[in-house]
């Protein structure tokens, strides 16, 4: 009896383990995309690099703090030299001596000649601070274009962040028109079956033959493939999405409801001049010009004079005793072949020029891929409008056609085609909700919302 209850518990409990999966709505696709997306991780590695950039720059502003020690030991004296009395100097020293009254000959036991050694070892030290007080403009350019690199980071990490949720959506929505598929092949496989039971009481009442019921069966067999690619395609598109999100190990579904909320392109619409300079890229060009003007501006310093003042602290140990001393220091620095053999600042002036002539060809650009994001958004729309009466027209005509057969004044060749139309006009207004979505995020995106 435990067995029995065991087997049974099993029984149950493994079609549900093997429906286990986690349902995600778009939104909740977009944040663990946004989390897991390998770029986006690396675009915030690289921001905290230029902050830190940034912090280097700073310290320019600080004082250059240098120390320095050595000690030496030398295998002779580094100072030697030679010192002798001349003949005139020896008889003034005579005459001096006889008139103190001593004996000059004591003079003749004294060296004439003798030899100065000194500083054989010895120990030198010294606390150096140097403060820059003008350099160009150089250190305070150089803060402005750190600030600047740290800026376009963040820009770039919008950019990557906006292209995630968007190519999340595209993999989301492309599943979603899959599902709906699913549920058109649902509906139509229904369909097939009454009118299959349709057919088979029609050849038994002997008003047809056996072929309207073959043709419905070969029909069911054509639908069963489709499903078999529809399902390939649908656990297809789930694994992409499960690891574009972060998910790869995971079975994972998703929200299948189908929007109806498809509002007109013209509630969508904005001014494009206005929208362009909120534009991601917009903001990217304009940095680039900022920065590469800060880059002149450091190539024209470097060909400006530099002064710096300071403070040392020395210490020093020659003669076997230790004697320290400050000192004041003022460096001033001309670079006066700069001024000829300096390229790099016209080179730094072309590289401006190129980017702001950059940014204003870029402006058209971007005016028309807002215009063209719009025209598709509006495309789309008139695509779901036709799609809607194509459904009212496909379904009017398979009920003719039911009709028609059930009446005997149609075949079963005209409703089948009826039944396929029908399927192909559902199957296309979901393709073409699913391309207005896509489109409106274009438009959504080019237009910096």
């Amino acid at each position: 009896m435990n067995i029995k209850k065991l087997h049974l518990l099993l029984a149950l409990c493994l079609p549900l383990a093997a429906n286990a999966q986690t349902t995600y709505s778009l939104e909740q696709c977009k944040t663990l995309a946004k989390e897991n997306n390998v770029k986006l991780k690396r675009a915030r590695l690289e921001i905290a690099a230029a902050k830190e950039q940034q912090k280097e720059a700073r310290a320019k502003y600080l004082p250059q703090v240098m120390a320095n020690g050595t000690y030496f030991h030398a295998v002779d004296h580094l100072v030697q030299e030679e010192f002798s009395m001349p003949t005139e100097a020896q008889q003034k020293l005579a005459a001096i001596v006889q008139r103190v009254g001593l004996n000059p000959a004591i003079l003749a036991s004294l060296p004439t000649s003798y030899t100065l050694k000194a500083v054989q070892h010895g120990t030198l030290a010294s606390l150096v601070a140097m403060q820059p007080v003008f350099v160009g403009g150089r250190i305070i350019n150089a803060n402005k274009l750190a600030d600047v690199q740290t800026q376009v980071k963040q820009l770039m990490l919008e950019q990557s962040a906006d292209d995630v949720a968007q190519t999340t959506e595209v993999y989301f929505n492309q599943l979603l028109a899959l599902y709906e598929q699913e549920k058109t092949l649902d509906a139509a496989d229904k369909q097939l079956e009454n009118i299959l039971k349709d057919a088979n009481n029609a050849f038994e009442a002997g008003v047809t033959n056996k072929n309207d019921v073959l043709s419905v069966k070969l029909k069911q067999n054509e639908m069963a493939v489709n499903r078999l690619k529809l399902n390939n395609g649908i656990a297809l598109c789930k694994m992409v999405l499960a690891q574009y999100i972060g998910k790869p190990n995971e079975e994972i579904d998703i929200d299948r409801t189908l929007t109806n909320e498809l509002p007109d392109p013209r509630q969508l619409s904005v001014n494009h001049a206005s929208a362009l300079e909120q534009r991601t890229e917009m903001r990217l060009l304009d940095k680039k010009v900022e920065a590469n003007h800060l880059l002149t501006r450091v190539k024209q310093g470097e060909m400006l004079p530099s002064l710096a003042v300071g403070v040392a602290g020395v210490y020093h140990d020659l003669t076997n005793k230790g004697r320290t001393n400050v000192v004041g220091l003022a460096t001033l620095s001309v670079p006066i072949s700069n001024l000829w053999g300096n390229r790099g600042l016209k080179r730094q002036k072309i590289a401006e020029q190129i980017a702001i002539d950059e940014r204003e060809d870029s402006k058209q650009l971007l005016l028309i891929q807002m215009q063209n994001a719009y025209n598709n958004l509006e495309t789309a729309y008139k695509q779901i409008q036709l799609a809607k009466l194509s459904i009212e027209q496909a379904s009017e005509n398979l009920r003719l056609n039911q009709d028609y057969y059930e009446a005997g004044t149609g075949t079963m060749s005209n409703l089948l085609d009826a039944q396929t139309q029908d399927q192909k006009a559902r199957n296309q207004y979901s393709e073409a909700v699913v391309a207005y979505l896509n489109a409106r995020t274009a438009y959504l995106k080019a237009t910096a919302r």
